[in-house]
């Protein structure tokens, strides 16, 4: 039977992302990280007559993410298993030494600090990590926003890869695009996803054995990589101004952009 460890961070998609795999997954989870964050903060909801884009912007991910995952907090009834810590916490020596005792089969990774070099040699090949974005075209922080932003739709999604020293830029195990539906929202398209994504994660934990090896993407495309700083509110006003168009335009292209940029599909994956 697996042993598995969960390190995530706080916000209720994060905290979907163990429950989920708490209940599929039965007695597999031995430990669970939560990096204790300010994801989402009354500050956004505090100054009503001063909210700007990115006020709104948050306030409605918040709203859809108690859409899509309100039962997620139930995580947090199984303390035996939790361990709260500080962001960045994961790296220091006591957790690194407490997670080489625990000896997991497989460490599972969302939405977490950077894993140094310590945990990393000690569990290669052995940490799946999320990337919210499809490797290797969009790397970095924020990466499905500034797809949609810079309208290319075809790479909104998801990459579940081995962590490596890079920055999402391990191997890459299985991905999958978004779906699309006329009267999406970023935030509904987006908590979709993370639901398919933690479904696919799943089956790669039960076929873990059995995983197909796929050769590296070959394009041409020049990869595009970003910091959390290269957001701001004016691609936040871009992204709300032209998004129902740009989304018309992408699902009457949608097969022919996503063949022209391949992905990597196990054969066991969701359609």
């Amino acid at each position: 039977m697996n042993r598995l460890v969960l390190i995530i961070s706080s916000s209720l998609r994060h905290l979907y992302f163990a429950k989920k795999i708490n209940d599929q997954l039965k007695g597999c989870v031995v430990k669970i990280y939560i990096e204790i964050t300010a994801d989402f903060s009354e500050s956004h909801l505090s100054n009503k007559e001063n909210q700007n884009m990115i006020d709104i912007h948050f306030i409605q991910r918040y709203n859809s993410e108690i859409d899509f995952f309100s039962d997620a907090s139930d995580i947090l009834e199984e303390k035996q298993k939790l361990k709260l810590i500080n962001k960045g916490a994961i790296n220091n020596e006591n957790i690194v030494s407490e997670i080489e005792k625990i000896n997991p089969t497989l460490i599972l990774t969302y939405g977490c600090s950077i894993i140094r070099k310590p945990l990393l040699m000690l569990f290669e090949k052995k940490i799946i990590n999320i990337h919210l974005g499809i490797s290797p075209y969009y790397l970095g922080a924020g990466t499905n926003f500034h797809a949609l932003v810079n309208n290319e739709f075809q790479f909104f999604g998801y990459s579940i890869i081995y962590m490596d020293q890079g920055i999402d830029t391990g191997e890459i195990i299985h991905q999958s695009r978004a779906e699309f539906f006329d009267n999406d929202t970023p935030h509904s398209a987006g908590n979709r996803l993370i639901k398919k994504m933690v479904n696919d994660l799943i089956k790669v934990v039960l076929n873990f054995e059995s995983l197909e090896e796929h050769s590296k993407i070959i394009t041409d495309y020049k990869s595009k990589k970003f910091k959390i700083i290269d957001s701001d509110i004016y691609k936040v006003k871009n992204l709300y101004k032209n998004f129902h168009l740009n989304l018309k335009n992408y699902i009457k292209k949608r097969d022919d952009l996503d063949q022209k940029f391949p992905i990597i599909k196990q054969k066991f994956s969701s359609p």
